[in-house]
């Protein structure tokens, strides 16, 4: 009798919960509203598909023509540092790679040295300036979430400078030099003639930059890239005589190879987002 009393008593108490969380209650499934609103949180929310940008660069450019000759450290090839300006417009594919074309002003530049007992002499030659820019980016290290854009680039891109094919300058020294009291002074006889390629220059270059995100439309970028010329963009011939001896040549060449530290500014000017489709990241159920 009391093994049987003992058994209604356990059966009253597994019945009166079922009872009081209703049939209704216990079928009802997850609010799906909330359930994919914490499973987009959890997989990182919408990415960026492609982004459309515009540009603004400020950066120094160095460069220097080679030089065959210096007649015995009278002449010299000086290194040139110059500031430019240019813009462009990118185009960039879930931030992990991007294209880039733009226009600069940048003119590949020579300059000759004549040393002299006081003061040197320089004279500085240089192209039209105008230059075309196509460049490919890809980033190789995040250092921000997937809503943000900052991070390192490397790049690789060409230059393409237009020139004029004329003559950008020529001048003419002459001087005397004495090795005693009583003997007849040499004379010294310097001729220079620059002139410009007739075809453009192409200008090789890479690069890596870190870029950082301001704002939700604004980047800003610090680059640093080497370049190298592909042809020559101005040519200086210079003859060097002494009396009436046989004269001697030389020869700068300015390809525009050198280096470029630059500063960028970019605004985005559209942006396509994608959505992750979190209940196929969760795979198919299982039927158990």
């Amino acid at each position: 009798m009391m093994k049987r009393y003992l058994m209604y008593i356990l059966f009253g108490l597994a019945v009166l919960p079922a009872y009081s969380q209703g049939i209704t209650d216990y079928y009802r499934l997850p609010d799906r509203v909330h359930q994919y609103d914490r499973l987009l949180l959890k997989y990182g929310g919408p990415t960026v598909r492609d982004r459309w940008y515009v540009a603004l660069d400020g950066f120094l450019t160095t460069n220097r023509a080679q030089l065959d000759n210096s007649f015995g450290g009278l002449i010299e090839s000086d290194r040139i540092i110059r500031a430019g300006m240019g813009g462009a417009i990118g185009w960039s594919h879930r931030e992990r790679w991007a294209v880039e074309a733009g226009y600069a002003r940048m003119p590949i530049q020579t300059q000759v040295s004549i040393s002299n007992a006081s003061y040197p002499i320089n004279f500085r030659y240089q192209t039209i300036g105008d230059a075309f820019m196509l460049r490919g980016k890809r980033r190789v290290l995040s250092t921000s979430g997937p809503w943000l854009r900052s991070g390192f680039w490397l790049s690789g891109g060409i230059w393409v400078l237009p020139n004029s094919g004329q003559q950008e300058g020529r001048f003419s020294l002459l001087g005397y030099r004495y090795r005693g009291r009583s003997e007849t002074p040499d004379t010294l006889r310097l001729v220079s003639n620059t002139n410009a390629a007739s075809r453009p220059t192409a200008v090789a270059e890479l690069g890596a930059e870190y870029n950082v995100r301001l704002s939700n439309s604004l980047d800003l970028g610090f680059s640093v890239r080497k370049r190298w010329g592909l042809n020559p963009a101005l040519t200086t011939d210079v003859r060097y005589t002494v009396n009436q001896s046989a004269p001697q040549e030389a020869q700068l060449i300015s390809r525009g190879s050198g280096m470029n530290y630059g500063l960028t500014l970019r605004y985005t000017l559209a942006i396509r987002r994608t959505v992750p489709d979190v209940l196929d990241v969760q795979g198919k159920p299982r039927i158990r």
